[in-house]
């Protein structure tokens, strides 16, 4: 949801007229965002059942409205990407969906009956009716045309802001969540807390690690579903861990920015990602990395600035250890090269400008930009 309102909040800068169009009403997610005027915010509550995405106040609302010059879906599976697209159809309106990973591999995998059902209902109809797909890496790309997709892919990373050396080092020290990191060094996890992510992973490795590193934390922030999270709190207590890891839960933007520039790296062993935007946000923080090879990531060993393995436990446990080895200041030169890259490649700045490229070629204001392949 950070990404989808820095796009609102950069477009609305740049002088455009913006309007944002939620559900919230999910199981284990937070209230939709509500973005400042002059963006307009229509917020609808999803119907039951949830997993389905409805709402007919969302889709009559979008009937009688005034039709926009383009619409931005983000997302799958969800009827609302259906009311979007229907609406832009009837209207003869462009539209972009933003894939957001939903149709990479492993996502397809996980609950494949229904999701097979949703595409042959009405998901892969709105891929194809799109004027453009928007993807987040070549990656991404890659394996939509390997399903037989030919509308055109506009490749964008997700934009960060690069943060100020006031919003990295700053926090409120009554921050009970976070007050036992005080004066502690320590490795973060921060993402949704679901089996995809490779907690379990970071975990069993996590075990030999306090052992070579009693002094180093392990941060696992996030959310997730309340049954996953007990059983990951679980292994740490069964590993002999608890005492090392902290679960502070949802942060805020304030104390993720903390916790970003004051890890001694990220860790995210994830099974899949098309993206993976925290990796990103370490990164422009000046914090390296190590992830996995399922992701898009794999440039990061040859800037210098983390590792990448595969997403096994021993892997892991010796790319940490590594890391773990390595003197403070190694470390800090390491994620300074990944701030330059963050800089240069996916600040929101650079990708904004990108995004009103794409925007001006499908109304034909602009030529094709050469991020539309």
């Amino acid at each position: 949801m950070h990404s989808l309102s820095n796009y609102c909040l950069g477009q609305m800068k740049a002088g455009h007229q913006v309007s944002l169009w939620a559900l919230e009403g999910f199981a284990h997610t937070s209230p939709a965002v509500r973005l400042p005027a002059p963006i307009e915010s229509h917020i609808f509550t999803v119907e039951f059942p949830a997993a389905l995405g409805r709402s007919r106040a969302m889709r009559g609302a979008l009937r009688s409205g005034q039709l926009p010059d383009l619409f931005h879906l983000h997302g799958a599976w969800l009827r609302a990407m259906y009311y979007g697209a229907e609406t832009a159809r009837v209207g003869r309106i462009p539209y972009v969906v933003e894939v957001m990973g939903m149709y990479e591999p492993y996502s397809l995998q996980q609950k494949w009956p229904r999701k097979r059902l949703a595409r042959l209902w009405f998901q892969d109809a709105i891929l194809r009716g799109a004027s453009c797909l928007h993807v987040n890496s070549s990656q991404e790309a890659r394996n939509l045309r390997s399903l037989g997709f030919s509308t055109p892919i506009a490749v964008l990373p997700v934009g960060v802001a690069m943060p100020s050396g006031h919003d990295s080092k700053v926090m409120d020290s009554s921050s009970s969540s976070l007050r036992q990191l005080d004066g502690r060094p320590f490795v973060l996890f921060l993402s949704r807390i679901h089996s995809k992510k490779g907690i379990e992973i970071l975990l069993s490795a996590w075990s030999a690690i306090h052992k070579k590193h009693p002094e180093m934390m392990l941060v696992v922030a996030g959310t997730g579903a309340p049954d996953y999270l007990a059983k990951c709190r679980q292994q740490a207590e069964e590993s002999g861990i608890a005492e090392s890891c902290l679960w502070p839960g949802q942060v805020s933007d304030e104390q993720k920015n903390w916790l970003l520039s004051h890890a001694r790296l990220l860790a995210l062993p994830t099974y899949s990602e098309n993206y993976g935007n925290v990796i990103a946000e370490a990164l422009a923080h000046g914090t390296p990395v190590i992830t996995t090879d399922t992701t898009p990531w794999h440039e990061v060993t040859s800037r210098e600035c983390g590792w990448i393995v595969p997403p096994q436990v021993a892997e892991l446990t010796e790319a940490l250890d590594a890391a773990l080895g390595m003197p403070p200041e190694v470390l800090a030169t390491m994620g300074a090269r990944g701030r330059v890259w963050a800089q240069e490649s996916f600040s929101i700045e650079s990708v904004l400008g990108s995004l009103e490229q794409v925007y001006g070629w499908l109304l034909g204001n602009a030529s094709r930009p050469a991020c539309v392949v």
